[in-house]
C-alpha cells in the first residue's frame, strides 16, 4: 500500500492545512506542464484527494492499520465476512442474516455478519450532455431534463467546474429510476462529451488552432491578432523565415488545470503559408530582388 504521507511529506498528525500546503507546493513543483513527471503529479494528486477528506483518510488509516480484510490482512489474516458468510448462511436467523462476535488477542471486538442478498433495487440512469470547448473554458451550470423508465420527466441542474475533461460523469445520488416501489432509488449518471468549437481543438488541457498568412509575411515577418475561446484578443508574433506548419506555441492560454494555483494548459497556433498567384510582371518584380 501507498504510504500518502510520505508522498506529501508530511506527519501522520499532519493537519489538513499542513496536507493543502504540502499538495500545492509539490504540484508547483511537479504539475506536467511545468516540466514535472505526470505519473508524479498523480501519484501527489491522489494522496492529496485521499488525505484532505477526512472519512477517506479515516479509512486508509485503518487499512494501513489493520490491513484490507478481503486481502488477508491485519492480525487474522484467516477471519474474514465471506468466509463467516458462507460457513453460517444455512442457518437462518433474523431479517439481518447471522451475526457472529469474535474477540481478538489485541481486545478489540469484531462483528461479521451474513446478510441475506437484497432483491435487486431501481437501476441507474444515464445520460450524456454535450458542450462546447468554449463553454468549458468557464465555470457553468446547466439545468438538463431526462426521462425515467416509468416514464416520468425530472430536471437536475449540474454544476461543471472550469476545464471540465471530455468523459467525465458527474453522480447524482437518489435521482435515478423508481419503477420499482419501496425501494431506493437508482443514481443519475451525467457524462460529458466537450466538442470543439470557434476553429479551435483541444487535446488534454491543450489548446489547438490555424493560421494562414501569405508567402511574404512568412518572408519578413508578421503579427496578427487573435480571439481566445475566453473573449480575449492578444498579439501573435511570426518571426521573419517561418516555415509551413511551424506551430507556435502560447504557454498558459489553454484549458484551465487548476483554479487555485493559476495553472493552465497551452495554446498552440500552426501557421500555413499560401502562395498567391502571381502576373509576369510580378514576377519579374520577384526575380529581380
Amino acid at each position: 500500500m501507498k504510504n500518502y504521507y510520505d508522498i506529501l511529506g508530511v506527519d501522520e498528525k499532519a493537519t489538513s492545512a499542513d496536507i493543502t500546503k504540502a499538495f500545492k507546493d509539490l504540484a508547483k513543483k511537479h504539475h506536467p506542464d511545468r516540466g514535472g513527471d505526470k505519473d508524479r503529479f498523480q501519484e501527489i494528486n491522489e494522496a492529496h484527494d485521499t488525505l484532505k477528506n477526512s472519512q477517506k483518510r479515516h479509512d486508509y488509516d485503518t487499512m494501513r492499520k489493520f490491513g484490507s480484510p478481503r486481502q488477508g490482512g491485519g492480525e487474522h489474516p484467516f477471519f474474514n465476512e465471506d468466509i463467516f458468510g458462507d460457513f453460517f448462511s444455512g442457518f437462518g436467523g433474523d431479517n439481518n442474516g447471522f451475526r457472529f462476535n469474535f474477540t481478538g488477542r489485541d481486545g478489540d471486538e469484531r462483528i461479521f455478519r451474513n446478510v441475506r442478498q437484497q432483491p435487486r433495487g431501481n437501476r441507474n440512469v444515464q445520460v450524456r450532455m454535450a458542450i462546447s470547448i468554449k463553454e468549458a473554458m468557464m465555470h457553468n451550470e446547466k439545468t438538463i431534463s431526462y426521462k425515467l423508465p416509468s416514464g416520468r420527466e425530472e430536471f437536475a441542474t449540474v454544476k461543471i467546474p472550469a476545464g471540465v475533461q471530455h468523459g467525465v460523469t458527474f453522480k447524482f445520488s437518489g435521482m435515478g429510476d423508481d419503477s420499482i416501489r419501496n425501494m431506493p432509488r437508482g443514481d443519475l449518471m451525467v457524462v460529458m462529451s466537450v466538442l470543439d468549437s470557434d476553429g479551435f481543438t483541444r487535446k488534454g488541457n491543450d489548446l489547438f488552432t490555424d493560421k494562414t498568412i501569405d508567402c511574404f509575411q512568412a518572408v519578413r515577418g508578421h503579427e496578427f491578432n487573435l480571439k481566445t475561446l475566453d473573449d480575449k484578443i492578444i498579439k501573435v508574433k511570426v518571426p521573419a523565415g517561418t516555415q509551413p506548419g511551424t506551430m507556435l506555441t502560447l504557454k498558459g492560454l489553454g484549458m484551465p488545470v487548476h483554479k487555485t494555483l493559476n495553472i493552465r494548459g497551452n495554446l498552440y497556433v500552426k501557421i500555413h503559408i499560401l502562395i498567391p498567384q502571381l502576373s509576369a510582371a510580378d514576377l519579374k518584380k520577384i526575380k529581380d530582388l
